[in-house]
């Protein structure tokens, strides 16, 4: 971690320091014996102008005898960005929360410039004081949790947009013992947790550098303000209702005791916890939409599937099931789409490939065959007021391009689909095409199936709490088609085929 005292200078940081040591590491057997104090500065480094802070930190955070306690001085903004009598004319500090253990072992402070003014440059947001009340180690950590509109550390930069600052792994270690501290590691899976999820977390890792003695304690605390844990190995599910909501980003802190001095050691990690993919279910569809939020558009959709053969004889009665991506028509009344249709018409298994500008008719791709098997590429992407079609049979090498235009087209979202398509009569019955695999896991093509969304490209699933599993249902909430969950990569997925409907 950087600050005023450093000799290097990265981007945006903000850190725990000690002007005496000039270090975060506070590490003196002889300096700060109990009855002693000393001071840290929580500093800047780099920001944006900036209009105020709501700062953090935990203390005496090892499960243990408390040796620190925090003391308030009144004077904890003298000499940094916020300090009241270095303000420029027409503007003033104002200190919105000065509190020491509330709870116990917890600091926040926070203060805002008014009158237009905003702080620039590298220096101390405000400074602590501690008085040392024994002998032992404890860490002194910034924290950073945000979940559901209440946050806790963020740095404003002119009200209302923060600015985000990264986050720091270790910052500030206090020790008036003798001895070097283990060393805390751990593992979590699934890397991209979304609410709801149980998080597996292993501390295996962790180890004494100095004597290979084993770790005596292991503990557990998730930043959620659940319980803390203990032991190796811990599973959690972040759900804590009355202080965060279920998404987010957490401060997972793991602290380690080695078994020969019993000294500490810690890791800190954010875990972020996404509001993971919605569920909702359609009348003609299955499978997966991204709806794009207020004030972006969607400008690129790209899928991937391989083309499904029909189950069994097809009878007298038509059936269709047709397999596409396209931009719009999740809440808008137009559809840029295309696809492919596997059907049962006249009593014959029937295949084709098409496109469609809805609500302008539908055009058969005489190009493409589209045959059971194949695999199929298809991207809509929009550009200057038109959109361009692309399909590639990646199995017989035949392609097709289409460029047109629909009236107001909303941009509003992303769709890789699998549906039961209407006639002038309503809704056909679903054709039995078994399953159906989309995205670069399963058909095997790279890139797919991925959207741009605000200028932004990545996988279905990347976009969160924008996307949605759709599963097809018959009015009476029979299902017609299911789709799986999206793969680690959250780009692919299969849709199975369940009843073709009345």
């Amino acid at each position: 971690m950087t600050t005023t005292d450093s000799l290097s200078t990265p981007s945006t940081t903000l850190e725990v320091w000690n002007p005496d040591l000039r270090s975060s590491n506070i590490t003196s057997t002889t300096l700060f014996p109990p009855g002693s104090q000393f001071s840290v500065r929580v500093n800047l480094t780099d920001p944006a102008p900036i209009a105020g802070f709501d700062i953090t930190l935990n203390y005496n955070i090892t499960n243990g005898p408390n040796i620190l306690q925090a003391v308030k001085t009144g004077s904890e903004l003298s000499g940094g960005l916020f300090d009241p009598n270095t303000t420029p004319a027409g503007c003033s500090v104002v200190v919105l929360r000065n509190q020491i253990d509330i709870p116990p072992g917890r600091i926040r402070f926070a203060a805002v410039m008014s009158g237009g003014c905003v702080a620039n440059g590298v220096g101390t947001l405000f400074t602590i004081t501690f008085n040392v009340t024994g002998w032992g180690a404890s860490f002194i950590d910034i924290v950073r949790t945000n979940s559901g509109g209440q946050a806790i550390t963020t740095i404003v930069s002119g009200p209302p947009s923060v600015s985000p600052v990264p986050y720091q792994p270790v910052d500030a270690r206090f020790q008036n013992v003798p001895g070097i501290p283990p060393v805390a590691l751990f593992t979590y899976n699934p890397s991209f947790p979304v609410k709801g999820d149980i998080v597996n977390f292993n501390g295996r890792e962790s180890f004494d550098p100095i004597s290979g003695d084993t770790i005596s304690r292991y503990l557990w605390i998730f930043g959620d303000g659940s319980v803390p844990q203990a032991g190796v190995n811990q599973t959690h599910v972040f759900v804590n209702p009355v202080q965060f909501p279920i998404s987010g980003n957490f401060t997972t802190t793991m602290i380690v005791w080695d078994s020969t001095n019993n000294l500490p050691g810690r890791i800190n990690v954010v875990v972020d916890v996404t509001a993971g993919i919605g569920q909702t279910d359609s009348l003609n569809w299955s499978g997966y939409a991204i709806s794009a939020a207020p004030g972006t558009i969607v400008t690129d959709v790209k899928g991937s599937w391989i083309v499904p053969s029909i189950v069994g004889a097809c009878g007298s009665v038509d059936q269709h099931s047709s397999f596409w991506v396209g931009i719009d028509g999740l809440v808008s009344s137009t559809v840029e789409q295309l696809g492919t249709e596997s059907a049962c018409i006249k009593g014959t298994a029937t295949y084709f490939a098409w496109y469609e500008f809805y609500p302008q008719v539908p055009h058969r791709i005489q190009a493409i065959r589209a045959s059971p098997g194949d695999t199929i590429y298809a991207e809509v992407r929009y550009s200057a007021g038109q959109f361009n079609l692309t399909m590639v049979d990646w199995t017989t090498g035949k392609s097709f391009t289409k460029l047109g235009s629909v009236k107001s087209p909303q941009l509003s979202s992303a769709e890789w689909i699998a549906e039961a398509p209407s006639s002038r009569t309503g809704i056909v019955p679903l054709a039995d095409f078994g399953s159906v695999k989309f995205g670069q896991d399963l058909p095997g093509v790279s890139g797919t199936c991925y959207a741009t969304v605000g200028g932004v490209a990545g996988p279905i699933g990347s976009f969160g709490s924008r996307v949605f599993q759709i599963t097809m249902v018959a009015p009476d909430f029979t299902v017609k088609a299911q789709p799986s969950t999206l793969t680690t990569d959250l780009s692919s997925f299969t849709v199975v085929w369940k009843w073709a409907g009345k």
